[in-house]
């Protein structure tokens, strides 16, 4: 071992022979004596508050994509039935909306993509100018479908045959680049579709509205359990992809499903992105109304997070226009400091 050689008395004394009095200085301080000052590393983890703003929109495009084979006629009747629970946040709201009805039936030119006209108007979709009842009568002659379409249910080929191939001819002017787009598909079978793979229509979809927002929602079974309906495999991968609303066809409570879709399509979202990657179980979610009132909202009872999308989505409500949703979290990775969020778009 080698010996630690210290100055002492002006010579250069090996330590065990050291007299008594004489004082080691071997360059190592304590705690407390560094800098004159104890000074430990900070290891706290950071904080983060995203406080974001509930906004509506000022124009939205809503395309419903019903199945219309064998099996459909009670979905049918209870969509038309609760649609007025649908138009009400859009009639007298200043909101400017078109909504069209195409079917999934693909086998023919005619039907692929062909926006159902009313036959009392002659109109391909309703808009702004329809009263709430001439809105909601124009609907549910539009979604009386029936069910000899093909038992082939192609419902994201006859999206995008409405919204791209029949651009300008039987869709014309139906959908806008300055307006919000949602995509609500009721099926109880899977996506048959074949012109476009579920990435190759999701891409489309978050690419399509730089500056506003895209929603595609899936109607269909959910793989629960319910012997009338098969899981609806492709739509639920384009909402997962996209963002919106995942409703189980088997339940009968088709008055919320409306309430909800007319709620998101109006512009009230229900999914908020985080500004930095969190502790997920660190994460705290509540919202303060315009009044200034303060409701907590509990993880899975009220909300869950998505970590592919880095966000939340809350699942029983939907916060008010122009409350804020504070979502407070640990930080698990940052590229700098903390910062409060009031941005509403998605990063």
């Amino acid at each position: 071992m080698r010996s630690t050689i210290v100055q002492c008395l002006g010579f250069g004394i090996p330590w065990l022979l050291l007299p008594v009095g004489c004082t080691i200085d071997n360059g190592l301080k304590g705690a407390s004596e560094v800098n004159g000052a104890y000074n430990p590393p900070d290891l706290s983890v950071p904080k983060q508050v995203d406080a974001i703003t509930q906004v509506t929109v000022a124009a939205v495009d809503v395309l419903f994509v019903v199945d219309n084979s064998g099996s459909m006629a009670e979905e049918q009747r209870a969509l038309r039935e609760n649609f007025p629970l649908f138009i009400q946040y859009f009639s007298g709201s200043g909101l400017d909306y078109h909504v069209g009805v195409v079917s999934t039936d693909c086998d023919s030119p005619r039907t692929k993509g062909v926006l159902i006209e009313d036959d009392s108007t002659g109109t391909a979709y309703i808009d702004d100018t329809f009263t709430e009842e001439e809105a909601t009568a124009s609907f549910q002659q539009r979604a009386n479908l029936g069910t000899n379409g093909s038992s082939t249910e192609r419902g994201t080929d006859a999206a995008w045959a409405a919204l791209v191939t029949n651009a300008s001819t039987t869709s014309a002017g139906f959908m806008r680049d300055s307006a919000d787009l949602s995509i609500v598909v009721i099926s109880d079978e899977k996506n048959q579709s074949r012109d476009e793979s579920v990435n190759e229509f999701s891409n489309w979809m978050t690419s399509l509205k730089p500056d506003g927002a895209t929603y595609f929602s899936s109607v269909v079974g959910l793989g629960n359990g319910c012997p009338t309906a098969e899981r609806g495999d492709g739509y639920l991968e384009v909402t997962r992809n996209v963002g919106g609303i995942e409703w189980d066809i088997c339940s009968t409570d088709y008055a919320s499903l409306l309430d909800q879709l007319g709620l998101q399509a109006a512009g009230l979202k229900n999914e908020f992105f985080l500004s930095l990657v969190p502790v997920q179980d660190s994460i705290a979610v509540s919202v303060t109304d315009p009044e200034g009132n303060v409701t907590d909202y509990a993880a899975g009872a009220d909300w869950s997070y998505s970590q592919p999308r880095n966000s939340i989505s809350f699942t029983t409500v939907f916060p008010d226009p122009l409350s804020v949703v504070n979502i407070t979290y640990d930080v698990l990775s940052t590229s700098g400091e903390p910062t409060e969020q009031t941005d509403t778009a998605a990063p």
